[in-house]
């Protein structure tokens, strides 16, 4: 890690204060959507309780079993309960007096709070205890506004955040220093997990069917990445999207070596059951240790959405990770064949493809969009130095370089010294506890107190 940016990650937390670990945590992870936001709460929350913190949870209906899985106590906020969710809250709080308030993710809990339950979410202020808002997408340097495939404005968003003194900033995605203002509290996003041993990630790839020299790649798609068709309120392009990229993936990875086999968990769109069918491999939802299995027994992970919860544990147990994203906005044919140009000799089928599929604007978070929304965060990222990018639409790139990280051990072996930099310097990230405590305290704990009317 840089000398500078070591300075910056010790300057945002300040002295350890080791005198608070005994502090009790409430944390809201609130997605019904996304598998990730309670990851990002319970891998903060696993490495405060190993420092002797009490933690619980307000979770969504999505989120209990992970929750439940790691041990926390926790009350379950259903959309049916709509505003009555509020005296459940306060019953919460009551009970457990916590010394902070935890949002999993600001964007999630705001938007959460206000659409789903028609709720005021800054009823938090009546208990008077300090709040720590997990930043995940660098607020303070945003438009507080987000991109959205197939809408002509973009959306916007509470700025109450840049009231809150102290961020929690995940790492990765987040950067590594404090930010512009010092609000942003850097912290590694998730505790140390080691990948599986040699012999137990053979006995998982032999359990898959694979033989010793086939490779794996594991696509994570989430469900909130293919919504139902039916559902009501998103762009047509959004669904657009959801249903035709995985076809157009599907006809990139076609072209990988014969040996190369492909691993999807809990969601696999249809258009990827053209892929052959004896190098496909479904998993359908499962437990935690399971997940970490596979992760740990395959060879590349490859993923549509720029912060994946998934790429981001590759990375961090050392396993290669690429990144597909579309930075081109193509509304018709002369775009289309303006954007193909960008690389030699595109074959036919993509420009089909892409004539079959638009218009189509640029994500970053596939389908949804946030391309502009998420620059802010990655621009200058180190994190992404510590993997592989590519355009979805860039075909030859896509196959050249996942041939590479899975059969060239040169390819292999520079990603790993670019990887080894990054590790290194979320590495040498204070410990996360500290961190926390020190953000706590920038947010005001000891001159407030819990007050449930």
């Amino acid at each position: 890690m840089p000398e500078d940016a070591r300075g910056s990650a010790v300057d945002a937390i300040g002295e350890p204060a080791t005198e608070m670990i005994s502090m009790k945590v409430l944390t809201f992870a609130l997605s019904d959507a996304a598998y990730g936001e309670t990851l990002i709460g319970t891998g903060l929350t696993r490495q405060l309780r190993s420092a002797g913190m009490e933690c619980e949870f307000v979770v969504s209906p999505a989120g209990q079993q992970s929750v439940h899985h790691h041990g926390f106590r926790h009350t379950v906020a259903d959309p049916v309960q709509g505003r009555n969710i509020r005296s459940v809250i306060d019953g919460v709080v009551r009970e457990a007096r916590p010394d902070v308030i935890v949002l999993a993710d600001y964007l999630t809990y705001w938007s959460t709070l206000s659409r789903r339950f028609d709720l005021n979410p800054w009823f938090l202020d009546d208990y008077q205890v300090p709040v720590l808002p997990v930043d995940l997408w660098d607020w303070e340097k945003t438009s507080f506004q987000f991109d959205v495939c197939g809408l002509p404005a973009e959306r916007g968003v509470s700025r109450r955040i840049l009231d809150m003194p102290a961020h929690l900033r995940p790492v990765p995605v987040g950067q590594l220093d404090a930010g512009d203002s010092g609000r942003g509290f850097p912290y590694r996003i998730l505790p140390a997990e080691a990948r599986l041993g040699a012999a137990e990630r053979a006995m998982v790839r032999e359990d898959l069917g694979l033989s010793g020299d086939d490779r794996l790649v594991m696509v994570p798609v989430s469900s909130w990445q293919q919504p139902d068709p039916d559902e009501r309120g998103l762009p047509d392009m959004i669904h657009r999207l959801a249903e035709r990229v995985p076809a157009l993936l599907a006809g990139h990875l076609r072209r990988l070596p014969e040996r190369t086999h492909f691993l999807f968990v809990g969601v696999m769109p249809a258009a990827f059951r053209a892929l052959p069918a004896e190098r496909v491999h479904f998993v359908p939802t499962c437990p935690p240790e399971r997940y970490h299995a596979l992760l740990s027994a395959s060879d590349v992970v490859l993923s549509l959405a720029a912060n994946s919860l998934t790429a981001i544990r590759a990375t961090l147990m050392d396993i290669p990770a690429m990144l597909l994203a579309n930075r081109f906005d193509v509304p018709d044919a002369d775009a289309a064949a303006a954007v193909l140009r960008q690389w030699p000799d595109p074959e036919a089928w993509v420009a089909k493809w892409l004539a079959e599929t638009l218009p189509i604007e640029p994500f970053r978070l596939w389908p949804k969009g946030f391309h502009s929304f998420l620059e802010p965060v990655l621009a200058g990222n180190p994190y992404l130095d510590a993997v592989v990018q590519r355009e979805v639409l860039d075909g030859g790139g896509i196959v050249d370089d996942l041939t590479g990280l899975l059969y060239d051990p040169g390819a292999q072996r520079r990603l790993a010294d670019r990887r080894a930099r990054y590790l290194a310097a979320v590495d040498a990230l204070p410990p996360t506890a500290e961190v926390f405590t020190a953000a706590v305290r920038r947010a005001g704990l000891g001159s407030t107190t819990v007050s449930v009317s």
